[in-house]
């Protein structure tokens, strides 16, 4: 067996690329039974690890009981070098499919990906869009070259780890989306202000800080046995707080807070403007 990829190399992958995906599979026509597409991605410069950032469908036709399949590869190049204009750090590493399990069609898209990726090593996600325990299952392959030296080989489809990553933005939207799902609303997708999303995250923080008081309180009392691991944990965190005294925090937050107003009366203001410059254009046109 000869390794094509560090099969412990952890990969990243953004909610947009699984969002983007789902939209795909509910748009797709009805004579199609998959969703392939190519992964675009780039190196995360925070943690160091590959990171899945975005992708786009690829136009193709199946053929039942058959590994055949064919794909528009002008549209894919058209695609890419779209793609490139807005974010040329983004580069192919692979692509995605819908299903249960790796299709037959796997090895002849493995074949052309190996040579649009840099370093000839596609990655395959599979996505299963079938919702099986209620859950929408993810998992991400690389194509292992096996077989007998100067015989027959073939191609293993080896699993690799995989990780869901977010920022701050992504986070803001996730909250929302989970926030909804558990508490329906006439007012599904409407972003919270600035000001509302701090009260909520200050509470979930309090909420957080009151926990660990709690079980810190009951170990000492010993009405809970000591966990090392949440221990070193609970170590790990406090340390990585800089020592700031009440009053200096206040002032610090009330800096911020102040700031975010301003920022906030400003962009109204500009709004306001555009929509003011907008009417008065209209007017002098009739």
């Amino acid at each position: 067996m000869q390794p094509e990829f560090k099969l412990r190399s952890k990969i990243l992958l953004q909610p947009l690329v699984l969002l983007h995906i789902i939209d795909a599979y509910d748009r797709r026509p009805k004579d199609c039974n998959q969703v392939i597409g190519t992964l675009l991605g780039r190196n995360n410069p925070v943690s160091g690890h590959l990171e899945i950032s975005n992708c786009f469908t690829l136009l193709h036709k199946d053929y039942p009981n058959s590994s055949r399949i064919d794909v528009d590869l002008q549209y894919a190049n058209d695609m890419y070098e779209l793609n490139q204009l807005t974010y040329p750090q983004e580069k192919i590493i692979g692509w995605y499919a819908t299903g249960k399990t790796v299709s037959g069609s796997a090895v002849h898209l493995h074949e052309y990906y190996a040579r649009e990726c840099a370093d000839g090593k596609p990655m395959h996600l599979l996505i299963d869009t079938s919702l099986r325990c209620q859950r929408m299952m993810m998992r991400l392959y690389t194509a292992v070259v096996m077989g007998v030296p100067n015989g027959t080989k073939g191609l293993m489809f080896s699993l690799l780890p995989l990780e869901m990553s977010s920022g701050n933005p992504e986070s803001v939207a996730l909250n929302l989306m989970k926030k909804n799902a558990l508490q329906p609303s006439k007012q599904v997708g409407r972003i919270l202000p600035e000001m509302v999303q701090v009260v909520d995250i200050t509470r979930d923080l309090q909420t957080k800080l009151d926990l660990v008081l709690r079980y810190v309180n009951d170990t000492l009392a010993r009405k809970r046995s000591p966990n090392n691991t949440v221990g070193r944990a609970l170590h790990e965190a406090l340390t990585s707080v800089p020592l700031v005294d009440a009053e200096s925090f206040r002032m610090m937050f009330n800096s911020n807070v102040r700031d975010m107003l301003m920022s906030i009366t400003l962009a109204t203001m500009i709004k306001a403007q555009l929509k003011i410059s907008e009417s008065v254009i209209a007017m002098s046109n009739r």
